[in-house]
Formats: structure tokens, sequence, C-alpha cells
């Protein structure tokens, strides 16, 4: 009788441990939920917006500067975000939701990025062929370099568009758009290490696995077209550069582009028109051009590296193209602007995909095996962008 006994105490021993297991994975879960943030930068508004995504509620709304644009997030919880309508860059608190500082800068920023060490940020300007360094650690200006020849005349655009950081920290390249080249520039001492020059403009440089080659994304080259470089980061030299065919009626404006989880092939949008060259790694050619929607600018590759949504500019549906089969299997309708934000974000989980219509003021939640939104919550006024932090972990800009 006490044996019995003995076992059916053991057994709900059991069950109540199981049980206080399951609820406290439950609770973990609700927890990270709950830190699942998006910090969304209002470019009409003149502000910054987080949203807890699990209550898909406003938490907080912050002033910045004016036209506010890019975030660049730190590893301890700063995010810089770069003001297109003045020479300011605003310093937020992403735990505590509070503005730290405002930094005066020399020109008008047009983008900027954060060391993989997290210890300097580079800013580029828009009306300006210069580079500043910043310490993370005190939010000073370190140094401004120029890095490049002048325009003799106004010059139409921006003069440049994304910095890129080596692996290692030590490099940092940056494009001047006034004289068609990148510049490699040794971050610890602003030295100019290298002076390439390009068949055109470019937008985006993106590392091929280790980074020792890096794909250049060209906006546009001579004629009216497009291409990707590919650059030797040691040498800095050009291994080859390789032009982008199109459709009858497009014109060339690269924008950027994503690798196979394999690392075997590249796509490359092209926001000028409405195609995405695939780029085939090892026979550095383009093997194919796919029709997606209008202004192709941001591929973005699920967690399971299957399918590749992309972004576009001049269009309200989100493309998905299956990698295997480097084919369209759908169309998901975003709402009726026809202009979306250039973020977007994938669930840790892989469950689920965020981005923005600009044009609506929404941003937008799909189902990634559904295809299809599953919920839509009201932000600010051309909301361009937005960067997201799930738990303790802080993304990078894009």
């Amino acid at each position: 009788m006490s044996a019995c006994v003995f076992r059916c105490n053991r057994v709900r021993e059991s069950v109540f441990l199981l049980a206080v297991l399951v609820w406290c994975s439950f609770l973990g879960n609700v927890a990270l939920a709950s830190e699942r943030l998006a910090y969304i930068t209002s470019e009409q508004d003149n502000n910054l917006m987080v949203v807890d995504l699990a209550t898909e509620k406003v938490v907080k709304s912050l002033p910045t500067g004016k036209t506010p644009h890019a975030l660049t997030f730190t590893r301890d919880g700063k995010v810089y975000v770069n003001n297109r309508g003045s020479r300011e860059l605003t310093v937020i608190d992403v735990n505590k939701f509070e503005i730290i500082r405002t930094i005066s800068l020399p020109a008008v920023s047009m983008l900027a990025a954060v060391s993989p060490d997290s210890t300097t940020l580079a800013v580029v300007y828009k009306d300006a062929l210069r580079v500043s360094f910043i310490d993370t650690a005190t939010d000073t200006i370190i140094k401004t370099i120029s890095v490049g020849k002048d325009p003799k005349d106004e010059f139409k655009g921006a003069m440049m568009k994304h910095p890129y950081w080596s692996k290692d920290s030590r490099y940092v390249y940056v494009s001047d758009n006034v004289n068609n080249t990148i510049v490699k520039i040794a971050a610890a001492t602003g030295e100019i290490k290298a002076t390439i020059d390009m068949p055109g403009s470019n937008h985006y440089l993106h590392p091929l696995n280790d980074g020792k080659l890096l794909y250049a994304v060209n906006e546009t080259t001579k004629g009216g077209g497009t291409s990707i470089t590919i650059i030797d980061s040691a040498s800095a030299g050009i291994i080859k550069d390789i032009p982008i065919p199109l459709e009858a009626g497009e014109q060339g404006l690269g924008h950027h582009g994503v690798f196979t989880k394999n690392g075997k092939y590249f796509f490359s949008c092209n926001e000028g028109g409405r195609t995405v060259a695939v780029m085939d790694v090892d026979k550095q050619e383009i093997v194919k051009t796919l029709k997606v929607g209008i202004g192709a600018g941001h591929p973005a590759i699920t967690v399971d590296g299957k399918y590749i949504f992309v972004i576009h500019h001049k269009d309200n549906v989100v493309t998905v193209i299956d990698v295997d089969k480097q084919k369209v299997v759908k169309d998901i309708p975003v709402g009726s602007g026809k202009k979306q934000a250039h973020a977007s974000y994938f669930t840790l989980d892989g469950k689920f995909f965020y981005m923005i219509n600009a044009q609506d003021n929404i941003m937008n939640k799909i189902d990634v095996a559904k295809r299809e939104v599953v919920s839509s919550i009201p932000i600010g006024k051309t909301a361009m962008f937005f960067g997201i932090k799930e738990g303790q972990d802080f993304p990078g800009t894009e």
C-alpha cells in the first residue's frame, strides 16, 4: 500500500514539474515576444516611433531631426538616426526610449554604418565627398576626411551612398559617385589605401562569404545600363565587371542584391525596371533574369534559404522567388500605395516577414508559409526605414 502511495506521489510530482516547465517556457516566449520592438523613422513626421510587435501598439514616439531616414544600431543598445534634412545625427538609447544627444555634422548625411566591433560609426554625405568617423563610446567625431575631387558645378543626386566595413573593422569602403570611384580607407588612421575606378556610380557592396570578394551593385554605367563589379578586397583590384541585361523599356538603376545561403547564386535588383538578375557565382555571369514588381529594390532571403522576398519602390506587391527553381511563385499585395520602405525583416523563427508600405503608412506582417498579409499596423507618415530589436539582439542597418 505504501509503495503504491509513493508511486502516486512521484507521478503527481512529475506532472507538477512538467506543468511548471511548460509554464516557464510559455512565460519565456511571452517575454521574448514582448521584446520584439520595431524602431521606425517617419520622414514626414520627423520622429522615430517604437512599436511593440506583440501588441502592435506604439510604445514611444521620439522627435528627431528633420527628415530622419536610416538607423544604425550598436551592440550596447544605441541607435543612430541620420537626418537628411539637416546636418544632425540623433543618438537614441533603445532600451530607455530616450534621446541621448544630437551630433552636429559637417554636411548633410546620406547614410551611416557601424563597424563590426561596434566601436566606430562611419558617416557619408549627400552634399560633400567626406567621411566622418565617430567614436560610439563618446559620440564624438574623431576625424573627417576628403575622399575625392569636389564637383565644379552643381551635382544632381547624392554624392555618396552606402559605406561598407570590412569584417575585421580595419577598413571602410565608400562610394564617390561624383568621380565614379570606390575609396578604401584605413579606419584607424584615415589613410586612403586605394581608389578603385568604377564603370559608373555605385550603390552597395555585398561581401561574398568571408569578404575576400566584394560584389559592387552599380546604379548606372555608361549608356544608361547597370552592372555588378567584382572586387578583390585584398588588392582592391577589379576582377570582373558584369553588365546586367535589361528588358525592353527598362533603365539601369542597380540597387541591392542577396547571395543564396550556399553562396552559389547572387540575385541583384534593378530599381530602374522590374527585373532581378541571377548570377552564377562560380561562372561569374548572369544566367537568368526574372520579372518582378516595378522598381525592384531590396531582396531578402528567408531564414531557411528557400525563398527570396523582393521589396519594390514603385509597386504595391512583394514578389516571392523560389531560390532553387529561380522562378517567381507569388506576388503578395501589401496595400494600395506604390512606395515601399527600404528595410524588411524576417523573425528569427522564420515565420513572419515585416515590411512597410510607405505611401499607405502601414507596417505589414506577412505569414511566410501562407505568403499573405496577416496584420497591418498603422505607423507614421512616409516611413522609409526601420530596425527591429528581438530579445537582446540588435540589428544592423540592412
